[in-house]
């Protein structure tokens, strides 16, 4: 027999576990929704670039090795864990190239922690001048972080073009080391899988960079 007592529990214990019940319904849908917004955020589609051209290639750029200025060979996959911000120039490029590379050390920095998951690569497109002692202490002026890539000529070439890099030397005397490189002036980004995403022209400036930066490497 139910006594009176036991009458009037009854409501309130199923209220209460009525209201378990919704509570861990609540939990349940919470995380849910905080599971595939961390999935989205990961894989779903980047926002945007605002100030770079979108390039969302399916094809990855092809590995290759080359001389560095850490003092071994390098391979872009071994960086297979970063977004790669990738350069093409020379170390006696008088505006262009001094111009871009502050620029970007500029931007690393505004990029605070989140620059932990990038790595700068300048890739030289006058091998025959510069060595890597010299691109060592060039790029030092931009930066402590930039790696700087050396090849042969034809490893260059290659390379160049798998990036859709065109250059060539005009010369303004007749020694044959008396010229300057004219060169595609893009900066491009890649993602860890080395696939192509974003293109910056010349003369977007480094917050741009930064700002850019932030949106494709969430």
């Amino acid at each position: 027999m139910q006594t009176n007592a036991q009458s009037e529990l009854a409501p309130q214990i199923q209220r209460n576990v009525h209201s378990r019940n919704l509570l861990w319904a609540s939990v349940i849908v919470l995380g849910i929704l905080i599971g595939g917004w961390a999935l989205w955020n990961r894989f779903g589609p980047r926002p945007a670039p605002q100030f770079g051209v979108p390039v969302n290639a399916s094809k990855a750029i092809a590995d290759f090795r080359l001389d560095s200025t850490l003092g071994h060979p390098v391979a872009l996959s071994d960086f297979a864990d970063r977004y790669l911000v990738v350069y093409f120039g020379y170390t006696t490029c008088p505006d262009v190239c001094p111009t871009t590379l502050a620029d970007l050390g500029k931007a690393e920095k505004l990029l605070g922690r989140e620059a932990q998951r990038i790595q700068m690569l300048f890739i030289t497109v006058d091998p025959e001048r510069d060595t890597i002692e010299r691109m060592r202490d060039y790029l030092a002026f931009f930066g402590p972080n930039f790696i700087g890539l050396r090849g042969s000529l034809e490893e260059t070439e290659t390379i160049a073009s798998q990036f859709g890099v065109v250059y060539q030397k005009q010369f303004h005397s007749a020694s044959a080391t008396d010229y300057l490189m004219d060169h595609s002036a893009a900066v491009i980004v890649l993602d860890p899988q080395r696939r192509p995403l974003v293109l910056f022209p010349y003369g977007v400036s480094a917050e741009q960079l930064a700002s850019d930066l932030k949106r494709v490497i969430r």
